[in-house]
């Protein structure tokens, strides 16, 4: 049952991704509203879906690919909830539709080793949820980059196609970026402390190297930031440091879990 939920999501997910691309190409509001309600009915399956990992009577056991499905979940939710804003961040799901359709289809056909989340505490569970919602609101983010990269580089070339009359200015695409790091990076801050709360063996746990990746993601997204503010930084600066920062989060976690896991075996424990 639990597979067959997140193909019917992944097909959501493929089928609202098309519509959206239909919809930017075209320039027409019904297509757009039309994927936004086909990704909402997605993200209810996928919700359903992974609650048969995190809302169980006894201790979660979750893989790599369920946190990921989670990751994947939060980064979708985020776009659709901003829909009927003015500016809504609904066209990063034309990036955030077809990643998350992949881990889908990954997290039904393979069987990762899976972690026990043992005597779960409320630092705990807080870490691990912020955590997921730092990684999807930074992941959006870095889906803005990309944007304000593709558009800055049609400007420079005077190519005013499509998807540049589609999207907001790109000084409206600098300032959500900006926005969703300021946010993202409070939220990790917290993920960070909350983390630090319950790790009483760095080293036996093998947590060293996920610290110190996700302490350097810190840095350079508040170095960014500071930049910003103190050297009106933009442009391709920002979207540099913002896709490292990135780059940096996807090891810390998933890059240091598919070492362990898959390469070595070998996992950790959370223990409140």
């Amino acid at each position: 049952m639990h597979d067959k939920i997140l193909f019917l999501t992944a097909i959501c997910y493929l089928i609202a991704g098309i519509l959206l691309y239909i919809a930017v190409a075209e320039q027409s509001k019904a297509k757009r509203g039309l994927a936004a309600t086909i990704t909402l009915v997605g993200v209810i399956l996928h919700m359903w879906a992974e609650s048969h990992h995190w809302v169980v009577p006894t201790s979660p056991h979750v893989s790599m690919l369920n946190i990921l499905s989670l990751c994947a979940l939060v980064t979708v939710t985020i776009p659709l909830a901003t829909f009927p804003l003015r500016n809504s961040l609904f066209d990063a799901s034309l990036v955030a539709l077809p990643i998350s359709v992949v881990i889908l289809l990954m997290e039904g056909t393979y069987s990762a080793p899976a972690l026990e989340i043992s005597h779960t505490t409320a630092h705990t569970t807080a870490h691990i949820f912020t955590s997921v919602i730092a990684f999807g609101v930074l992941s959006v983010a870095g889906v803005y980059a990309v944007f304000v990269a593709l558009i800055d580089h049609l400007l420079r070339r005077h190519s005013f196609n499509k998807l540049v009359q589609t999207l907001p200015p790109l000084e409206t695409l600098e300032r959500l970026l900006f926005l969703l790091i300021k946010v993202g990076l409070a939220v990790l801050t917290v993920a960070l402390a909350t983390g630090l709360v319950y790790v009483d063996d760095l080293f036996g746990q093998h947590l060293a190297h996920k610290t110190i990746l996700s302490i350097f993601a810190w840095l350079v997204f508040a170095l960014l930031l500071w930049g910003r503010w103190q050297r009106g930084w933009r442009g391709r600066v920002a979207v540099r440091m913002t896709l490292a920062g990135i780059a940096l989060l996807l090891l810390s976690y998933f890059g240091s879990k598919l070492i362990l896991e898959v390469v070595l075996d070998r996992s950790w424990h959370i223990q409140g």
